[in-house]
């Protein structure tokens, strides 16, 4: 499972975001744990700081089950 796309390469994939909007919700994520917060899953993230709307997390989302249920059934 290792090889499986990750949120954000969707997020790029689809085009609602660019890589940098990637690395900047990635380093939000992180400084918001370092400084105690709960781990915040990276569409929230994302949608929170106005990177991508809740639409457009709905359909990464959609996008991203619908390529990993068959390989997760295939195993």
């Amino acid at each position: 499972m290792s090889d499986m796309k990750r949120f954000g390469e969707y997020a790029v994939e689809l085009g609602y975001c660019t890589r940098a909007d990637v690395e900047r919700a990635v380093d939000i994520q992180n400084d918001l744990e370092e400084r105690g917060y709960p781990r915040m899953l990276i569409g929230l993230v994302m949608v929170r700081h106005g990177i991508i709307d809740n639409g457009q997390l709905l359909n990464i989302l959609r996008t991203l089950q619908r390529d990993r249920i068959p390989t997760i059934i295939a195993g």
